[in-house]
C-alpha cells in the first residue's frame, strides 16, 4: 500500500513504520543494553517489527474491504445475488428513494449510485443488487417506467472488466 504525496512522489506506509519502529527500537533497546543490542542491532531489530507491523495489518484489511464483482447474478457470500443496472436516473435521486421503488419486488441487499469522481454530480445511472427472483420481477416491472420525470432503463447489471494495473512512473 502507497500514499500519493503532494509533490507527486510515493512512499510506502509500511516503509515508514518500519523506520519509526527502527527508531524507535534504537532509542528503547539501545540504553537499555538489553541483551548486549548495539545501535545497529537494535535499529535492525526495529525495522524488522515495523516491517511485520506495518504488512499484516494491511494485508488483513486488504482482504476484508476487496469486495468481490458480481454483475448478472455470480454467487456471493450468503446466497446469491444480482446486480441490476438502472439507467436515465433522475439527478435528483437518493439511494432511499431508489431503494424503495425496488423494494417491493425482493429483498434489496445495496443501492449506489454513480458519481462524477472530480465534480461529486449524479452521473444518471446506479445499480442495485438483489436476490436474483426480486432483480428479474423489477426488471420485468420497471424498464420503461417513469421515475422523478424520466423514463428508467432497468436491466441486469453487466461484470466490468478488470483493468490492467496502473504503471507507476
Amino acid at each position: 500500500m502507497s500514499v500519493r504525496l503532494p509533490t507527486g512522489r510515493r512512499i510506502g506506509v509500511q516503509f515508514g513504520l518500519a523506520a519509526a519502529l527502527g527508531i524507535i527500537g534504537l532509542l528503547v533497546f539501545s540504553p537499555l543494553g538489553l541483551g548486549g543490542l548495539g545501535g545497529g542491532a537494535a535499529f535492525g531489530l526495529g525495522l524488522f517489527l515495523g516491517a511485520l507491523l506495518g504488512v499484516l495489518p494491511w494485508a488483513v484489511a486488504r482482504d476484508r474491504r476487496a469486495p468481490a464483482r458480481t454483475g448478472g447474478g455470480a454467487p456471493r457470500g450468503k446466497g446469491e445475488r444480482k446486480t441490476v443496472y438502472v439507467g436515465n436516473l433522475a439527478f435528483k435521486a437518493s439511494r432511499d428513494e431508489l431503494r424503495e421503488l425496488f423494494e417491493p419486488y425482493g429483498e434489496v441487499h445495496s443501492v449506489r449510485i454513480m458519481t462524477d469522481r472530480a465534480t461529486r454530480k449524479p452521473r444518471g445511472f446506479g445499480f442495485v443488487e438483489m436476490d436474483p427472483a426480486g432483480a428479474d420481477a423489477a426488471i420485468d416491472a420497471l424498464n420503461g417506467q417513469e421515475f422523478l420525470g424520466r423514463t428508467l432503463k432497468v436491466n441486469i447489471g453487466k461484470e466490468r472488466p478488470e483493468k490492467e494495473p496502473r504503471k507507476e512512473p
